[in-house]
């Protein structure tokens, strides 16, 4: 007889966690938005009165979209296309939205407590598990961007200043992006011996970058090698001549841009140059030992730019 309150009330209990072990699985393929954060977002939308349709959904980011892959007990998979916002939370925030708009357990006082989020490419109202949609794709942010730039240089040998443009490559590999550059400083004079050598070493360098922020502001980071081609030429010497060289280096910086709501993006960087192995410029002269004039081996260059997304 004392067995029967217990089984009515874990009966009880059962049917009240029924809701919850039929919450749809949540997974995501990238950490913006996580499929943590989309959860308790979730959690905070769906009713606790009303059944919640078992199922599961997949998160997609690609580009510039967030792909949505939406599966049901009995019902046909489905694909639900949003813009992928560069603020991870209001990705989280449509995301959530939309999958409770598919479950059908949207209250309306939910609605009143969400976030502002971007409009949604779809209507929410229409997601419900059945219904038929026509799916219209966001513009995808441009991930093709070429630049220029101007810097100004300090090393050893004093100030000068570089031009420089550049192709980018955003997005490659998941957040990751490759950018060439080739920079063009300005020609130096150095004291050599009796005369003077102009010197001159355009760079180009190849840099893997990853944003370390998001939203308007953009701090990314970069690193990659570089290759330097080096022209003397001489000026005040018996004999005048003029020579080539090549080298290799890396390059390390930080860049932080602005976005606006066109394609353009204007930036400030601050990068170093490092070249390894040292270089000479010299000057033999005859009966006496030759004279030796050390090239930078630091560089460092701070310059304003801007960029404009093509593709």
């Amino acid at each position: 007889m004392r067995a029967v309150p217990w089984a009515a009330g874990f009966g009880a209990l059962w049917m009240t966690a029924l809701p919850a072990l039929a919450a749809p699985e949540i997974s995501s393929d990238s950490d913006c938005p996580s499929a943590v954060d989309v959860v308790a977002r979730l959690t905070g939308l769906l009713s606790g009165n009303s059944p919640v349709a078992s199922g599961a959904a997949h998160i997609r980011v690609q580009g510039g979209q967030m792909v949505l892959e939406l599966a049901g007990e009995g019902e046909p998979a489905a694909s639900r296309i949003l813009p992928a916002e560069a603020d991870c939370h209001l990705r989280a925030q449509a995301a959530a939205l939309v999958i409770a708009a598919w479950l059908d357990n949207l209250p309306a006082d939910s609605l009143e407590q969400a976030e502002s989020v971007p409009a949604l490419a779809i209507d929410p109202s229409s997601l419900h598990p059945g219904s038929t949609v026509t799916e219209t794709a966001p513009p995808v942010p441009s991930r093709f961007l070429p630049g220029a730039a101007a810097f100004a240089s300090i090393d050893g040998q004093g100030l000068g200043g570089v031009l420089s443009v550049e192709a980018a490559w955003r997005n490659l590999v998941g957040r990751f992006g490759l950018a060439t550059d080739v920079s063009f400083p300005l020609p130096r004079d150095m004291n050599v011996g009796q005369g003077k050598a102009r010197w001159w070493r355009p760079v180009l360098a190849l840099d893997l970058r990853a944003p370390l922020t998001q939203g308007d502001w953009i701090l990314d980071a970069g690193a990659g090698p570089v290759f330097g081609l080096l022209l003397v030429a001489g000026n005040g010497f018996q004999q005048n001549r003029t020579d080539l060289a090549v080298s290799w280096g890396a390059t390390v910086g930080v860049r932080l841009a602005h976005r606006n709501r066109s394609n353009w993006l204007y930036w400030a960087e601050l990068r170093t140059l490092l070249w390894p192995v040292a270089q000479h410029i010299r000057n033999e002269v005859q009966g006496a030992a030759p004279r030796l004039a050390d090239l930078p081996r630091i560089e460092v260059h701070l310059g304003l730019g801007c960029s404009f997304g093509v593709l």
